[in-house]
């Protein structure tokens, strides 16, 4: 130890000084407290202006109906950029064009059907037409009666199913 308290071995961080508050370790001490916390500050502070920067860009996609493109959006983080990106990827691809998707109205399922649309004699003939394979062909004898052997749950069902069957 030299007389005025310091030892030179050539690091900073050991100066010796350790009994005095007001020397030059404490005020290594505090400028490296102020550089870690001035680099958390950073941190969040870059973070915040990405998740600020990705928001904008989400908003942009689903205003323009393609919310799944912010996902794929690897351009500049400007919104104009985005905004054009994805008007020549629609002209491109196809889609809208820009416009926005129909939405469907959420009522409509609550709707009830209108009444007498179909008349009842005429609702087994349009059942029999949607049951009608590809061929235009309604479903026959035999394929009623495999159909219903094949949904049969216990041997009554099987028994009825080909009883049915006999009386075609």
């Amino acid at each position: 130890m030299t007389n005025w308290g310091f030892e030179n071995d050539g690091t900073d961080d050991g100066q010796g000084n350790d009994s005095e508050l007001s020397g030059p370790k404490a005020l290594r001490d505090y400028v490296k407290k102020l550089q870690a916390q001035n680099e958390d500050l950073n941190a969040k502070l870059t973070s915040f202006l990405e998740d600020q920067q990705k928001s904008k860009l989400a908003t942009v996609f689903e205003n323009l109906g393609i919310p799944g493109a912010a996902s794929v959006y690897q351009g500049p983080a400007d919104p104009k950029a985005a905004e054009e990106w994805a008007r020549s990827m629609q002209q491109v691809f196809g889609g809208n064009q820009g416009g926005t998707p129909p939405v469907a109205d959420p009522t409509a399922d609550q709707q009830v059907p209108p009444t007498g649309a179909i008349p009842p004699s005429m609702q087994a003939q349009f059942e029999r037409l949607n049951q009608a394979g590809q061929d235009g062909s309604p479903t026959g004898n035999l394929e009623a009666a495999q159909a219903s052997i094949g949904n049969a749950s216990s041997n009554a069902d099987i028994i009825a199913a080909f009883e049915r069957m006999n009386r075609m």
